[in-house]
């Protein structure tokens, strides 16, 4: 097995992927069905070696990987603030830069819960029901609603919500916020911002994920536009909306919001873990 694991190594490294050792790890793991602990004891205190439906497998994923396919698809998983969801390529693949706005979230429903019986949140273009069941898992006491425009990929979002038994999570199929009737306290998206014009020159595994969650118009910020004009009229007095952006559309964005949101108290941005503003945060009055 240890043989095996250093072939998916080699190709992977060679082949210019750069998490190769993990991805290998992931991909092994897989096919012998084990959790990545499991198999680290496993693959280095054994001489088994895989079976060959096992080898038939392991295989057929890796040439996968090297076509460019993103991992988090040939697996089905994706692990997203502390949750196992499911994937594919109905989904966005959730990133970890996503989880600051579940961090910011948190912080703004806690306060809202504590004037509030119940505060409403929305998550705007759910997806997997990543940032949606990821809050849910992290409060108690607010009605948490993802919405998406995707019916495939509201499906995955309804098993992740069904598997990980988080029944309070309503999801529903419409365009941005158009079947939110308000007010909403807490709206958090994370909406398609990368500008057609850049699609093409993606990195090969992002351009297998659905160009409908990607593809944000010429300036990347059509959605986030529309959803600046539709938030005006949604939030309530006192709410936040978090949206997650380039840093270098930050500027153009904080303007979009001054143009459309004519009554706001405050807008700012939060920077990542890698120092990069990521999130813009807009507070009414």
């Amino acid at each position: 097995m240890r043989h095996s694991l250093d072939r998916t190594r080699t190709a992977l490294r060679d082949h210019g992927i750069s998490e190769w050792q993990i991805e290998a790890d992931v991909l092994l793991s897989h096919v012998i069905g084990v959790s990545r602990a499991n198999f680290i004891s496993l693959v280095y205190g054994a001489e088994d070696s895989l079976t060959r439906p096992q080898a038939t497998r392991l295989k057929g994923y890796l040439d996968r990987r090297l076509s460019g396919e993103p991992l988090a698809y040939i697996v089905g998983r994706r692990e997203f603030y502390g949750l196992d969801l499911e994937v594919n390529e109905s989904v966005l693949i959730p990133r970890q830069e996503t989880e600051l706005l579940v961090e910011v979230a948190l912080e703004y429903i806690a306060a809202r819960v504590r004037r509030l019986d119940r505060p409403t949140v929305v998550d705007v273009g759910t997806g997997s029901g990543a940032v949606a069941l990821a809050l849910a898992a992290h409060t108690q006491n607010a009605r948490i609603v993802g919405v998406d425009i995707s019916r495939n990929a509201l499906d995955v979002a309804v098993r992740n919500r069904d598997r990980l038994s988080a029944e309070g999570v309503e999801f529903a199929q419409c365009d941005m916020l158009d079947a939110i009737a308000g007010p909403v306290d807490v709206i958090v998206s994370n909406p398609p911002y990368i500008p057609t014009g850049t699609l093409a020159s993606l990195a090969m595994e992002v351009r297998r994920e659905p160009v409908v969650a990607l593809d944000g118009g010429n300036d990347g910020l059509d959605h986030f536009r529309r959803l600046a004009i539709q938030a005006e009229e949604t939030l309530a007095p006192g709410g936040v909306m978090a949206v997650e952006l380039m840093p270098d559309q930050m500027n153009d964005a904080m303007s979009i919001v001054r143009r459309h949101m004519c009554n706001v108290e405050a807008v700012s941005t939060r920077l990542d873990l890698m120092g990069n503003m990521r999130a813009l945060l807009v507070k009414m009055p």
